[in-house]
């Protein structure tokens, strides 16, 4: 496409108003003499509008712009993994030299002059789709490269960087070169062929998700929570510790501290699943509160792009955004500088149908290449003063099929993980509940409904005015809540819990309450001494290695007998 140059008009903060012609919307524009990044988001006549990626401090009217006439591209290729970038996908350590060089249309966060040895080679006839050769990216991740189209392959190199062809393709009278990086419009949705319904589940080894509220592997959850309830911690631990392939985790907004504490445990934890480095699994896009707030929505989209590309390979890919609400918070800015007509609380009308198209983007597919890969999307939402009436939140629960509800009450009291399970749910599969039966799993949250009501008389009456019956009940809601849904985000143990243990603890807890019920109902007494001996024990399960469940289920059954 052919450029165009014209000049500033008028700008507002993020928001230019520009003279230039044969624009289109979505092109990328340089925007002053330092050529900053923006995208055209109106036109009228031979005028467009610009939002402005990177800091504007310093342009104004009667600077120079230039139109490229084509979007803003992102280089996909081996190399991602590992990195941290910033919102527009730039690699941060080495920024300035992966932009070197490249053309001013595409955006490199991958290093263009490391070698890489080409594994399982494909020459001779391919279909659309085939493997022409593979890539150890880590250890973990192996990259690979797909014919586009029918053809004949011939490769002449066995390494070579992600810029240099290191083969062709023909296909009748066209010959394509094979190079190891493509270029993809950075907001353009990556094709498929068809979606499948989500049947796995994707453990995190936090009990109370993976037990009561799991979501499932190309499904959709959402995080609300106030201010101080826990929502970047728990989000730090499900991409730590969840069994995906691939982590991209997403710094939309949030403050600079907290991005730096990912970046430290990322860079010395390991994949409890694998023993490999977390790090050599994962990308981290470092777009935080004192950077371009226009910068949030492109970060929110390289995300969504990148989890896609390596869904494409077969991979079971994670996307961790935290916050939704500050990229709603940028389109609210955006939106009010081009004086559009406010929806509820000063957002744009169509927040919502650019909420549900960004979940939209999760799913189980099957690709051109015959594979089948999942990218699962977790959004954490951070309503003003823990409102979770406001629109963000409404719009991100039309489309999330796992709601985990933070309550703040709960942090204060040092719960951790914070999520209320009276308001949490989850429209997963009954399947996906880490096998613990919907029976159970309801049966237990309803003796916390119980234990919630009883708690409120008790402060109205005193616990003496309680029956044996509603104390016992008491207990078990007490051990259940400290001894399993609490959990400790920095101990060497309890930080994460495999589906077997979770199951274990969760069902012992259970059998002690029905081993009770039992006692009860045939007139007898228990000795609550006793019980509360053995509640402790297996509250305290939840820090050893060792698993005697099968031990304390035969010690409930001697102690806690007739009476």
């Amino acid at each position: 496409m052919a450029s165009s140059k014209g000049r500033v008009l008028k700008i507002s903060g993020p928001v230019a108003l520009v003279e230039l012609s044969g624009s289109k919307i979505g092109d990328l524009v340089y925007i002053g003499k330092k050529g900053l990044l923006s995208e055209v988001i109106r036109i009228e006549a031979n005028q467009a509008t610009l939002a402005i990626y990177e800091d504007a401090t310093g342009t104004q009217a009667g600077d120079p712009v230039e139109g490229t006439g084509a979007p803003m591209m992102l280089a996909l290729g081996p190399g991602l993994i590992g990195g941290v970038y910033d919102g527009l996908g730039r690699r941060l350590e080495t920024a300035g030299e992966f932009m070197s060089g490249t053309g001013k249309k595409t955006l490199f966060g991958i290093n263009q002059r490391k070698k890489w040895r080409l594994e399982k080679t494909k020459s001779g006839r391919v279909k659309q789709g085939d493997v022409i050769c593979t890539v150890r990216e880590t250890k973990s991740i192996v990259h690979k490269i797909f014919a586009r189209t029918d053809g004949k392959v011939t490769i002449n190199k066995k390494s070579c960087s992600v810029c240099e062809t290191f083969g062709e393709l023909v296909s009748g009278k066209t010959k394509v070169s094979l190079k190891l990086m493509q270029s993809w419009p950075l907001k353009k949705q990556r094709p498929y062929l068809k979606k499948e319904f989500p049947n796995k589940m994707l453990v995190t080894g936090q009990r109370v998700i993976d037990s009561l509220f799991p979501v499932a592997r190309g499904g959709v959850a959402a995080m609300p929570g106030g201010f101080g309830s826990g929502k970047t911690v728990l989000g730090h631990q499900i991409a730590k510790h969840s069994d995906a392939d691939i982590v991209i985790y997403v710094g939309c907004g949030e403050r600079g501290n907290e991005m730096a504490r990912a970046l430290e445990e990322f860079r010395e934890l390991c994949d409890p699943n694998t023993g490999i480095p977390l790090m050599e699994r994962s990308i981290l896009v470092a777009n935080t509160s004192n950077m371009p707030v226009t910068a949030r929505i492109s970060s929110i989209y390289f995300g969504a792009l990148v989890g896609e590309y390596y869904r494409d390979m077969g991979y079971n890919v994670l996307l961790m955004v935290d916050s939704t609400s500050r990229w709603a918070e940028a389109l609210r800015e955006i939106s009010g500088r081009l004086e559009e007509l406010p929806g509820e609380e000063g957002y744009p009308v169509y927040l919502e149908s650019l909420i549900a198209s960004f979940y939209g983007r999760a799913g189980v597919v099957k690709t051109s290449s015959n594979t089948t890969g999942s990218l699962t999307i977790i959004g954490a939402v951070s309503p003003s003063g823990g409102d979770f009436s406001e629109p963000v939140t409404q719009a991100t629960k039309k489309s999330a099929r796992s709601f985990w509800t933070l309550n703040t009450n709960l942090a204060y009291r040092r719960h951790y993980p914070a999520v209320d399970w009276i308001t949490s749910y989850t429209n997963h599969l009954k399947a996906l509940s880490g096998g613990i039966d919907a029976t159970e799993k309801q049966e237990m949250l309803s003796i916390l409904q119980k234990e919630k009501d009883l708690e409120r008389i008790a402060r109205l009456v005193g616990y003496d005015a309680l029956t044996k019956k509603d104390l016992f009940l008491i207990y078990i809601a007490r051990a259940f809540r400290e001894g399993f849904l609490q959990q400790n985000a920095y101990h060497e143990i309890d930080r994460y819990t495999s589906i077997k243990k979770q199951q274990e603890m969760f069902q012992t807890i259970l059998y002690v309450h029905k081993l009770g019920q039992k006692t009860f109902n045939k007139g007898n007494d228990l000795d609550f001494s006793v019980l509360s001996t053995i509640l402790e024990k297996i509250s305290k399960m939840k820090n050893e290695k060792k698993e005697v469940f099968a031990d304390l289920r035969r010690i409930a059954e001697t102690k806690l007998g007739e009476k």
